[in-house]
């Protein structure tokens, strides 16, 4: 009898302890909210080279719905003197370490968020691309 109230009493300090420990390590995370570090409207700025093609330079804005998904955007690039404009939209990511990443399109970026959320410095990842860029929060969240 007396084993079973030892193990059910460290089973009750388990439960009690746990969600404790799990707060403080949130309280320690630079970017808590995850996703919803990231949310409104961005303007985007890029540049860098496409190998064998030549130079690329975007600017743009995104918005971000603070649940993992670029909704709507609107975009204007140059590849080496060639002007297209287009839009993207896809899932992203944001770590409790404020590192995240964003698949737009077959694309893939990594990307380093301000724990307010504010300004976003990204680099694509993709290979035979050299470009990087930042991003701004544009007023009030929405």
């Amino acid at each position: 009898m007396t084993k079973r109230l030892v193990i059910l009493a460290f089973a009750a300090i388990t439960f009690v302890v746990a969600p404790q420990a799990l707060k403080a390590a949130d309280a320690d995370a630079l970017c808590p909210l995850g996703n919803g570090t990231l949310s409104g409207t961005y303007m985007l700025r890029g540049e860098g080279t496409i190998v064998g093609v030549g130079p690329v330079t975007v600017v743009g804005w995104l918005t971000y719905d603070g649940k993992g998904h670029v909704v709507k955007s609107s975009m204007t690039a140059s590849v080496n003197g060639t002007i297209s404009t287009f839009t993207i939209s896809g899932p992203y990511t944001v770590n409790s370490d404020c590192s995240g990443s964003f698949e737009p399109s077959g694309q893939h970026y990594n990307f380093v968020v301000s724990p307010d959320g504010k300004r976003v410095n990204w680099i694509q990842t993709d290979p035979g691309t050299v470009s990087s860029g930042t991003e701004a929060r544009l007023g009030l969240m929405e």
